[in-house]
């Protein structure tokens, strides 16, 4: 087995890279973490933070900005937690549709929508700090603090859907929400943010149409450290696909050794919505 990163751009559910890592060729080490890095620097894929590698590795990174080439480097630890240098340098590349952005919830993945970027939608990136102007005599000085993130940075996008619009009014409702978009857009490729209101215009409901625009702005946030929340891939989702397996009964672990021989095939070969 050679350790692999494979990309999908579809919205299952969103454009991610699938990283399978080969214990072989890392080596002796006790735990590992897996980095991501691109134009806007480097950052640790979430829930790969000081993970096992023993038996391998199967993680997806659900946050790979899009458009931009991208690579994964492990990062090895011995039993300690001492660095012992990095491995492998997997690329990787997802891209958007021109003029869509991917909307999602960073700690629960599963929730993403890919919805128009409007004409406004970043149309002005904006910083401040604060400053105060001083005068001595006939000289002037200005004294400032450091730039701020971007502040009340229109996200107005539209969506063209029922099923559209309520994943996006649910991952509105949570305190941080991740915006992917590509490099034209000039933000960054993830981009963490808070939304205090959520204006939603319906524009063509009354002609009975499912066109709605959303008169959104953002406040830049870090990047969350937190693992994510809620698994993508749950005992559900594999027990609903088990049990369409030979209805009324349900599905067996039987059932599932015997198309998964392991949890790291399980991860590889997740099954499909039942």
């Amino acid at each position: 087995m050679v350790s692999t990163a494979t990309s999908f751009a579809d919205m299952d559910p969103s454009p991610r890279v699938l990283l399978d890592l080969d214990p072989a060729e890392i080596g002796t080490a006790d735990t590992v973490t897996v980095w991501q890095i691109s134009k806007w620097g480097q950052v640790p894929v979430r829930n790969a933070v000081r993970r096992s590698v023993s038996g391998g590795l199967v993680v997806t990174d659900y946050e790979i900005p899009p458009g931009v080439p991208v690579t994964y480097r492990v990062e090895r630890f011995d039993a300690g937690g001492v660095s012992l240098g990095y491995v492998l340098n997997l690329a990787a590349q997802v891209d958007l549709p021109g003029g869509f952005v991917v909307v999602q919830d960073p700690l629960a993945p599963a929730n993403a929508v890919l919805v128009r970027a409007e004409r406004r939608f970043a149309d002005a990136l904006t910083r401040s700090r604060a400053s105060a102007v001083y005068q001595a005599g006939g000289r002037t000085f200005a004294m400032s603090g450091p730039y701020s993130a971007f502040q009340q940075l229109s996200l107005r996008c539209v969506t063209q859907s029922d099923a559209d619009r309520e994943t996006l009014a649910e991952i509105l409702s949570e305190a941080m929400i991740l915006v992917r978009s590509m490099p034209t857009t000039r933000l960054p490729g993830a981009f963490y943010a808070t939304v205090a209101s959520v204006p939603m215009i319906p524009h063509d409901a009354r002609r009975g149409g499912d066109t709605d625009v959303w008169d959104i702005a953002g406040d830049q946030l870090s990047r969350p450290e937190l693992d994510i929340i809620v698994a993508v891939y749950s005992y559900d989702r594999f027990k609903a696909y088990l049990d369409t397996l030979h209805p009324p009964t349900p599905g067996t672990y039987n059932d599932a050794a015997a198309i998964w021989s392991t949890y790291l095939d399980a991860m590889r070969n997740p099954p499909p919505e039942a």
